[in-house]
């Protein structure tokens, strides 16, 4: 196994985004290597946080790189940067060892928690601002071979600063101006001069702890930027001092408080009192209760999550891994099936999945398995349907959208009768996407948990008009989802001669093959996800090759996209057919296609003409309805293909809508069908979630992994976070938690919308008697 690996990251007069740069080493580690040597070109992040899947030590050799080299770098990990580094060096720096052979930049070791950092040269403005010390794990440690910039050391509250002024004896501050301010902890070891400290740390002599700690770092440390020859220099005891902290207790000055300043010194009604009236009252300088400028507001579950957002059925992933981080994993596979009956076949093998498409977790490395996730849910029983209601819906058609239709109303407690024209089930999804891509078993399993519901079929149906009225007649409610299967045409000279996708992929699923493509050459007019099912379908079926052709830039997802790809499929795009004879398939302004076979994947058109006339249609065709799938008949709906083409989730979304619209309206209720916002990337910290280097296996074990955008997690970050404990954790009767304020605590801070990693803490202008406060 190779170990080492080397980066070039400008090639051709090309430089590599620092993502790709990263995939690549996220890549690399997974194959076992140890050994980096990168020659960057500014890329952020060089270093960390990675560790080896086997536990072994990670060595990285850098060269120009640009911020954050070491950002957040664990134990194990050790980076050598030859020359210098941009801002930032080992920034949040969890344990890793960093040594550059030149400058640090600004803001060198900012918030550093362990590890070691080395700079043989100078370190910018705010080095060592914020290095604090978790005393369960070593202290970080700073070393800068000459001198630091202003404002350095801000904040410090624990660790070891070591500046050793080397060839700044005419400087008159090796640390810069304004620096130690705010410092409650830790120790700056300095030689050489030192001015403009605040009145809050003091300086000292060392001790023999301190002696013995710089007697044994300094050749350390000298040895790891390859100058041990200085270490007679540095070795003078005299020339070192250390800054500290003063104690807590000591005042460092002394001021009027607000109430002796207004005792003594205030102008009673102001330079102001013409226009404000003093009410008197002394406000303390950080306030609570209604003079807070803002409140904090705990919104959960108010956004919805990317995932949620982006499935056209609405399921609400996040609240299924809520139930998995709780341990309620029965619980969570049964969730999925408020919203849709094929969890397994559409859910994990069908649909394109957008909704791991826009997880936000993708954004760290790899989405949560939703799909996976559904597919776990095969075996889960129907739930228990509410007490039977003496009425009966009809629902015409028995795909997707029909089915899930049919599921929410046998919930709901009424009688439901399907009417098929086939003698089997499923519609196009079980008799046109391919087999191998959606198992029938799956498929059939899923259909039996439907009808165990109850839910009738009657199979063999041709619903003519006359047919329609009488079922229109004897239900209380009628769902039309026959979907579309007469398959669009072209207009060209031999068109004649092509097949439909939809009769070619239902005669291989039915083993009574269309046209024989073994051995010939075949072009998909249609670059859509049926069409790249055709091309993997005719690649299977032994065709020699296989285009596929369109006039835009094809649609078809990218899980479909790339299986027709993977098997050898050439795509060419934009493409507006000419004619089509001999075999020879001609285009406008393009070349032409010498094919076999040409099979047309550009849609199918509903055949409505069993409806009643005084319905709205679109073009003539697909029936018009509103957002709940109602027709201008309040007793008829229509869903999927029949009234716009889409996806296999989109009819299944439709049909539980017009479902529970209908059951609404029949109750004499109204169906609500209001959609949240989609919650903004900017309320998440992504910072709490380090990237992993092997991609997940088990659904079940996603609960950490998931950020559970807009919903809360009850990590309780938010109540240790807040320091004037104004946040307090409450379980409801029913097992949910919900989080409170304080007003009388609270400040304002914000600290908790800053913290919290699911985006549900905000921050309102505070409002005093309904205005907002100025």
């Amino acid at each position: 196994m190779n170990h080492e690996f080397k980066i070039s990251t400008y090639q051709n007069n090309q430089r590599v985004s620092t993502r790709d740069m990263l995939q690549q080493i996220y890549a690399a580690l997974q194959n076992g290597v140890t050994e980096f040597e990168i020659d960057a070109s500014g890329q952020h992040n060089i270093g960390g946080p990675l560790w080896s899947p086997d536990g072994e030590e990670l060595h990285f050799t850098v060269r120009h790189p640009g911020q954050r080299v070491g950002s957040m770098g664990m134990p194990g990990t050790h980076i050598r940067v030859e020359g210098s580094a941009p801002a930032d060096v080992g920034w949040l720096n969890a344990g890793a060892s960093i040594t550059v052979l030149g400058d640090g930049g600004d803001t060198t070791g900012h918030c550093a928690a362990g590890g070691v950092i080395y700079i043989a040269g100078r370190a910018g403005t705010r080095t060592g601002s914020l290095m604090k010390f978790d005393p369960d794990y070593p202290a970080p440690q700073l070393w800068v071979l000459k001198n630091t910039g202003s404002f350095s050391f801000e904040f410090m509250g624990g660790g070891y600063a070591i500046v050793c002024g080397l060839g700044c004896e005419d400087l008159p501050s090796v640390i810069g101006d304004h620096s130690c301010a705010g410092m409650v902890g830790g120790v700056v070891y300095v030689r050489g001069p030192v001015s403009g400290l605040p009145d809050s740390v003091v300086r000292t002599q060392l001790n023999e702890e301190d002696w013995q700690f710089l007697g044994e770092g300094i050749p350390r440390f000298l040895e790891a930027i390859g100058q041990p020859d200085l270490l007679p220099t540095l070795l003078n005891r005299a020339e070192w001092q250390k800054i500290t902290a003063k104690p807590a207790g000591v005042a460092h000055h002394t001021h009027l408080s607000v109430e002796e300043f207004r005792a003594t010194r205030w102008i009673s009604g102001g330079l102001f009192g013409d226009v404000v009236e003093d009410h008197g009252k002394v406000i303390p300088l950080v306030s609570t209760g209604s003079f807070r400028a803002y409140s904090p507001v705990w919104s959960n579950a108010e956004y919805a999550a990317p995932c949620e957002y982006a499935c056209p059925a609405g399921i609400p992933t996040q609240q299924r891994i809520h139930l998995l981080r709780k341990g309620k994993i029965r619980e969570a596979l049964e969730l999925v099936l408020q919203y849709s009956p094929f969890p397994a076949s559409v859910c994990g093998s069908a649909c394109p999945n957008p909704c791991m498409t826009a997880c936000s977790r993708g954004a760290i490395d790899y989405p949560i398995l939703i799909n996976e996730l559904g597919r776990r849910s095969l075996e889960i029983p129907a739930p228990e349907p509410v007490w039977p209601l003496n009425k009966h819906i009809a629902v015409i058609g028995s795909g997707v959208g029909g089915l899930s239709a049919a599921w929410q109303l046998a919930l709901k407690g009424y009688k439901v009768t399907i009417y098929e024209r086939s003698t089997s089930l499923g519609g196009k999804m079980f008799h046109a996407i391919p087999h191998d891509r959606l198992e029938k078993d799956v498929v059939m399993k899923e259909i039996r948990r439907i009808l165990s519901l109850g839910v009738k079929v009657e199979y063999g149906v041709d619903v003519t008009p006359q047919r329609f009225n009488e079922i229109y007649a004897a239900s209380d409610g009628v769902i039309v989802a026959t979907g579309a299967h007469s398959p669009r045409s072209m207009n060209f000279s031999g068109s004649e001669h092509t097949y439909s996708a939809l009769d070619y992929l239902t005669s291989v699923n039915q083993s009574d093959t269309l046209i024989s493509v073994r051995d010939k050459s075949v072009v998909v007019v249609g670059a859509g996800d049926v069409g790249m099912d055709v091309c993997c379908t005719a690649w299977k079926e032994g065709a020699r090759s296989v285009t596929a052709i369109d006039i835009q830039k094809p649609a078809s997802s990218p899980r479909e996209l790339q299986a027709a790809l993977k098997k050898g499929t050439q795509i060419l795009w934009p493409r507006e057919i000419s004619s089509y004879h001999n075999r020879k398939l001609t285009f406008k302004d393009h070349d032409p296609l010498y094919a076999d076979v040409v099979i047309l994947c550009i849609g199918e058109i509903p055949d409505t003409e069993f409806v009643p006339e005084f319905l709205p249609r679109v073009r003539g065709k697909w029936l018009a309805v509103d957002e709940c799938g109602r027709t201008s008949d309040p007793k008829i709906y229509a869903i999927g293909d029949v009234v716009r083409p889409g996806l296999l989730a989109e009819a299944i979304g439709a049909g539980r809508i017009a479902a529970l619209t209908l059951d609404a309206s029949l109750r004499g209720e109204v169906f609500e069908t209001r959609r949240k916002t989609q919650i903004p990337r900017d309320y998440l910290e992504l910072i709490y979630f380090p990237p992993r280097v092997s991609p997940p296996k088990d659904p079940l074990s996603e609960a950490d992994r998931c950020i559970s955008c807009g919903t809360c997690r009850d990590c309780q970050i938010c109540v240790h976070i807040c320091e004037q404990q104004a946040i307090s954790r409450h379980e409801n009767l029913d097992g949910s938690v919900e989080y409170r304020v304080d007003d009388e605590r609270c400040i304002g801070c914000g600290f908790c919308a800053a913290a919290c990693p699911c985006g549900i803490w905000g921050m309102v202008p505070n409002l005093i008697g309904g205005k907002e406060r100025e």
